[in-house]
């Protein structure tokens, strides 16, 4: 049974736009974050739309076929959610965007648990991934996986994906939280600077700002040690 191609151009996209806005100042997770889930909105939008006009010809032209197995008490092992002429997405592999697409929602802990229990969720998560799974199929058939760019972007996005998961997991715990009476100080000090803007809103940019300075700061001591550790010469002959 041939599996689906693991690469999907939704994972390039929003890792793009992740480390384009990490270069501003490396932002921190929970910022990140909210670029990364408006990557998935906007992309989301895209193929939905996109679905409502092409469905028809797609039924014509596309064998899909959607399982109605029963997944409890099973990790998903040997089971399938769709088969997309002829190649499979396993259960499993489903199970695995379904959480990725999980953490990147803004949302409260809660509230994930909450979704992620919701069939009608998945179903329109399965819908979207299909469509996704359409486009990225057709692109490889015209050969866009071979391309030097795409392979130098593929390349370049998992280096980076790399480094932005590391840095989450060796900084956000090292963060501390903001008290509420250190947003309201901050607030009380600088009303002009949020002059119409809502409160809650407000509260929430001092809070985001605070937490990314504190993640900026810890983000330039390892910098700074990896920089002590190693031998780094630059050719300023060279004309880049």
């Amino acid at each position: 049974m041939m599996a689906v191609p693991k690469m999907q151009l939704s994972v390039v996209f929003f890792i793009i736009r992740l480390w384009v806005n990490s270069l501003r100042g490396f932002v921190m997770k929970k910022t990140a974050l909210v670029f990364l889930c408006m990557s998935f909105l906007f992309l989301g939008i895209f193929i939905d739309r996109y679905a409502m006009h092409a469905n028809r010809a797609v039924a014509e032209v596309e064998e899909i076929q959607l399982a109605q197995a029963d997944t409890r008490g099973s990790n998903g092992s040997g089971q399938w959610v769709a088969k997309i002429n002829g190649n499979t997405i396993t259960l499993e592999e489903f199970r695995r965007e379904f959480r990725v697409h999980v953490f990147s929602l803004p949302i409260d802990e809660e509230q994930k648990d909450e979704y992620e229990k919701d069939s009608s969720s998945k179903k329109k998560f399965l819908t979207n991934l299909i469509n996704e799974y359409l486009i990225y199929n057709k692109a490889v058939s015209e050969g866009y996986d071979r391309r030097r760019d795409v392979r130098d972007l593929v390349r370049a996005v998992s280096r980076r994906a790399v480094i932005q998961v590391y840095l989450n997991e060796k900084i956000e715990p090292k963060l501390v939280d903001i008290s509420d009476e250190q947003i309201e100080a901050i607030y009380d000090q600088n009303k002009k600077l949020f002059a119409g803007v809502d409160i809650d809103v407000a509260r929430q940019q001092i809070k985001m700002q605070m937490l990314q300075r504190q993640y900026n700061e810890r983000l330039n001591d390892i910098v700074d040690q990896l920089k002590g550790e190693a031998k780094v010469i630059k050719n300023d002959n060279v004309e880049l």
